[in-house]
């Protein structure tokens, strides 16, 4: 009896873990989307580990976190249209590894059954990370085209995700 409590707290913990790692990225940019890549994938390798899985690196968690700063301090330094694409690929990484880690803790804990199909999650969670972040690459892509069409290297560029601009264009057509 005491053993299913335990299981079922384990589970709870899994769900909410999942939720909060992987929930809200699609409403943020690149940016936050690496950080909270980073963040989850940090949290779901020690919960992972928690469950009895194996690190296959017994460094790993260690220099992960190290590669993760670096990545992001050197991501800030970037051209503001190179800075999205090397954050949109961090979030896609780190995010698919962190669906992963979720997949094999939750195999684990479940007796190991489905665990190869946990690398196959990753991978389609880090493209459709990826495949969000888009809309804001292609948008600094193009303001690097216009900055050379004007000739003007220093011509500001103010990204508006597309979810955003639908609820400011709305906003708009209310007060008209």
């Amino acid at each position: 009896m005491e053993h299913a409590r335990f299981a079922g707290a384990r589970n709870f913990v899994m769900a909410a873990l999942l939720a909060a790692a992987l929930g809200s990225a699609h409403a943020q940019g690149a940016q936050e989307q690496a950080v909270g890549g980073a963040v989850a994938d940090a949290l779901t390798t020690a919960v992972g580990l928690a469950a009895g899985a194996a690190e296959l690196n017994p460094i790993g968690p260690v220099l992960a976190v190290g590669v993760k700063v670096v990545w992001l301090q050197h991501a800030k330094t970037l051209p503001d249209t190179e800075r999205p694409a090397a954050y949109a690929a961090a979030a896609a990484w780190w995010q698919g590894a962190a669906a992963n880690n979720l997949c094999i803790a939750a195999s684990v804990l479940s007796g190991g059954a489905f665990a190869p199909a946990c690398v196959a999650l990753g991978v389609a969670w880090g493209m459709k990370t990826w495949k969000d972040t888009e809309a804001e690459r292609d948008f600094w892509e193009g303001c690097a085209l216009l900055r050379v069409y004007a000739q003007d290297p220093q011509m500001a560029c103010v990204y508006t995700p597309p979810a955003r601009a639908t609820a400011t264009a709305q906003a708009a057509a209310l007060t008209d």
